[in-house]
């Protein structure tokens, strides 16, 4: 994964058009008994010592929380262990949990949750945490990839406003998340070689939805400029 801009491309847009279950995946032997290692970590490193890392918050993530922070916070805890020397305690077991958290992202396909990314990048916010605010945070993903759950759906994002998008933009996004769930029926009723040219006959269509969005965003914002002056 790379941490770009999302903008809207003819191949990520094409990657929704699948059968496959976005962000579905099993939660299982990747969690083991060496999150008590965590504590160790508290009280090795000092309580006052912030750490960065990128999230997304439950209210906003809902049952795909820890499918879009597991990365993230992956990522975070690399910079972290680069932070200590090769025979460090402390990045020996920050290794752990990076091998952990890596184990589990290897139970979701890594299309499906590269795209679920993407869609929910603008929702992620970056933070720098307390030492012990930041191992609890790491210790509530890990127990929440614990409970039982057999997997995670990813829900449409909300709206988000981003000045880098063209106008009508996460409407956009919720349209064709839902287009992405309604091929997911097709597929499994029927074979990629009948569904074929039913897609074929909806890319037009629905280039034609971007432009018209974007058009009434264009006109709308015109004239609430003309009405400002």
């Amino acid at each position: 994964f790379e941490k770009k801009s999302f903008y809207f491309s003819p191949c990520l847009l094409l990657s929704l058009f699948t059968s496959l279950n976005l962000c579905s995946g099993k939660f299982g032997t990747p969690i083991t008994d060496d999150v008590s290692k965590l504590s160790l970590l508290k009280q090795n490193i000092p309580s006052d010592y912030e750490i960065p890392v990128n999230y997304i918050p439950k209210e906003v993530a809902g049952t795909c929380w820890v499918v879009l922070n597991i990365y993230p916070l992956e990522q975070s805890l690399r910079k972290l262990a680069d932070m200590f020397g090769a025979i460090s305690s402390n990045k020996e077991n920050i290794i752990v949990f990076i091998a952990m958290l890596k184990s589990l992202r290897f139970t979701f396909d890594h299309e499906e949750l590269e795209t679920a990314m993407q869609l929910y990048q603008c929702h992620y916010q970056e933070e720098s945490l307390m030492s012990g605010l930041y191992f609890d945070y790491i210790k509530d993903v890990l127990h929440a990839a614990a409970q039982g759950t057999s997997s995670f759906s990813c829900k449409p994002p909300p709206p988000c406003i981003n000045p880098q998008q063209p106008p009508g933009t996460p409407y956009v996004c919720i349209f064709f998340f839902f287009l992405h769930f309604l091929t997911q029926e097709e597929g499994r009723k029927y074979s990629w070689s009948k569904r074929t040219p039913f897609l074929l006959a909806l890319i037009p269509f629905i280039a034609c939805v971007v432009i018209l969005v974007w058009l009434v965003s264009k006109l709308a914002n015109s004239v609430w400029i003309s009405f400002c002056w």
